[in-house]
């Protein structure tokens, strides 16, 4: 699934910004609000400062917020896979 994002933020002129953003995820990863995550990660990446309030699509606010861009021109970035702890491979190897 591919999740819109959009983070209320400060750029790297310290100004009042919005950071939108595209995170493709699995539906457990979204439960976990692991696009969050992306999303605020991907933001540091590209210049963008914390503190960070992070909306989606899905949200009231984020709804709102989705209809300010134009997202064709939005990359999408994965969500990292889900790392396996060694505790849970033994389970499923019994």
């Amino acid at each position: 699934m591919i999740i819109k994002c959009v983070i209320a933020c400060s750029n790297a002129s310290g100004e009042p910004d919005l950071y939108f953003v595209k995170v493709r995820c699995k539906e457990s990863q979204y439960e976990e609000g692991d696009h969050y995550r992306k999303a605020e990660n991907q933001a540091i990446e590209d210049g963008y400062e914390e503190p960070f309030v992070s909306f989606d699509e899905n949200d009231s606010a984020g709804r709102a917020l989705c209809k300010l861009c134009e997202w064709s021109s939005i990359p999408t970035y994965r969500c990292p896979q889900q790392k396996v702890e060694e505790s849970q491979l033994t389970e499923v190897m019994q």
